[in-house]
């Protein structure tokens, strides 16, 4: 599940990225705490599908973007 967390958190950052937003801008964004978002960006724990969902809609991508693909689980 770990490797899972942190594939997660990296297409997230990557989402954050395109979207021109820092992680405070995501947070203020998404609604959710600033420092959940940071310690789910750093793989400390799993993202929820309502965060992974309040995310895709603040940075205007799917929430399927936000998921691994079959490369990604190799």
């Amino acid at each position: 599940m770990e490797h899972l967390d942190h594939v997660v958190a990296e297409r997230v950052r990557r989402a954050m990225s395109d979207a021109g937003l820092c992680p405070e801008d995501l947070a203020a964004r998404s609604g959710l705490p600033a420092s959940d978002l940071r310690s789910l960006l750093a793989a400390h724990g799993s993202f929820t599908v309502d965060e992974l969902s309040r995310i895709a809609a603040a940075v205007h991508c799917r929430i399927v973007d936000l998921l691994p693909d079959d490369g990604d689980l190799l």
